[in-house]
């Protein structure tokens, strides 16, 4: 072992060879502090950590945005650039990758706190993968994220399905290619990217193919990658007689089935003006609410959870199962008031009373 010295100010100091044969100098206030940096250092080395990595987290950042997710969706892409630059970047942009603890991120994510719970997953998921990908590349040893949770609001939940009246409010007041789209919705439980992205092409047999999706990553103009978010989400669907009877309606100027108003491939912009027509009939209404409603129906008609899983496009089944649970616990609240309502009736009667007689 090399010999230990003191210096000047005080400080220990030692000389540590690596296992590569380089040397290394560490420093401590007392003998006590100089053993623990030098378990720290040889515990790195042995780990396979850069010794004298002093790569910052802007740094890593651009080359795990650039190596780790450019063959993701522009959409996707860009959580994942808006994340870290308007929450992570200032934060701790400028520290060692290696010098990142947890309070750090706890201190990120309690910035975030009031913000909605979607976002604070992002910020939290953009962390995660961040030092994940640090991790595996053996410029850090654990993932200063581990264990850290987002900010739960004590909110109403949202609502995620429409009512019945709603359903039928929108199938027979709405026409031309917001009748469309809306039907795909209910009676096909597209997303709608995939509802976009469908072509007429893809419809035969009483069956639907999605095959592909339109995204706007730039807010306005469309995707050129069509690619499905997984490949879960490629599946064929059966479409029901009301389905078909609509479509059967639907104007055929374009490959696609929801286009444009002139035919072409739609933008944002043009889907706004669609969709404009269903909000002025359904107040707070978004469209993944009509793949939620056929969710719905899902659960009512009795299809099983692994069915309902493929024709959703659910990738893992737990998010087949919090649908149906949610559901679940709708039917549940609803019955209660049926119950509370039949017994409330039976009282009014005045005929529960049960009488004694002399001999009992």
């Amino acid at each position: 072992m090399a010999k230990l010295t003191k210096r000047a100010d005080g400080r220990y100091q030692r000389k540590v060879t690596l296992q590569d044969g380089t040397k290394k100098i560490v420093y401590g206030k007392s003998i006590a502090a100089l053993k623990a940096a030098e378990d720290a250092l040889r515990d790195a080395d042995r780990q396979g950590l850069t010794v004298n990595d002093h790569t910052m987290v802007g740094e890593w950042a651009k080359t795990w945005l650039e190596t780790y997710k450019c063959g993701l969706k522009g959409s996707t892409a860009r959580m994942y650039r808006t994340s870290y630059n308007t929450h992570v970047m200032d934060a701790i942009g400028d520290i060692d990758v290696r010098d990142v603890k947890p309070v750090h991120i706890q201190k990120i994510m309690h910035s975030c706190a009031d913000k909605s719970e979607s976002l604070q997953r992002k910020v939290l998921l953009t962390c995660s993968q961040l030092f994940e990908s640090a991790r595996l590349n053996h410029m850090i040893i654990s993932n200063p994220c581990d264990g850290i949770k987002i900010t739960k609001h004590n909110t109403p939940p949202k609502k995620k399905n429409l009512t019945d009246e709603e359903q039928r409010l929108l199938l027979s007041s709405l026409t031309g290619r917001a009748l469309t789209f809306c039907a795909l919705g209910l009676y096909a439980g597209l997303r709608r990217e995939e509802i976009l992205g469908l072509q007429w092409g893809d419809i035969s047999d009483n069956k639907l193919t999605v095959n592909r999706a339109i995204t706007f990553p730039d807010n306005n103009q469309a995707d050129p990658d069509q690619s499905l978010k997984s490949k879960s989400a490629h599946r064929m669907i059966p479409v029901p007689p009301q389905l078909s009877q609509i479509l059967s309606m639907s104007t055929r100027n374009s490959l696609y089935v929801v286009p444009a108003a002139d035919g072409s491939m739609i933008s944002f912009i043009s889907f706004r003006h669609l969709w404009s027509k269903v909000t002025l009939l359904v107040l707070g209404i978004h469209a993944h609410m009509l793949r939620h409603s056929y969710a719905t129906s899902l659960y009512r008609a009795g299809v099983d959870l692994k069915t309902a899983q493929y024709l959703l496009g659910h990738s893992d089944i737990r998010m087949t199962a919090e649908v149906y649970t949610h559901i679940a616990e709708q039917d549940v609240a609803k019955s209660a008031d049926k119950i509370t309502a039949y017994f409330s009736s039976q009282k009014s009667k005045g005929s529960q009373k049960v009488v004694k007689t002399e001999n009992e």
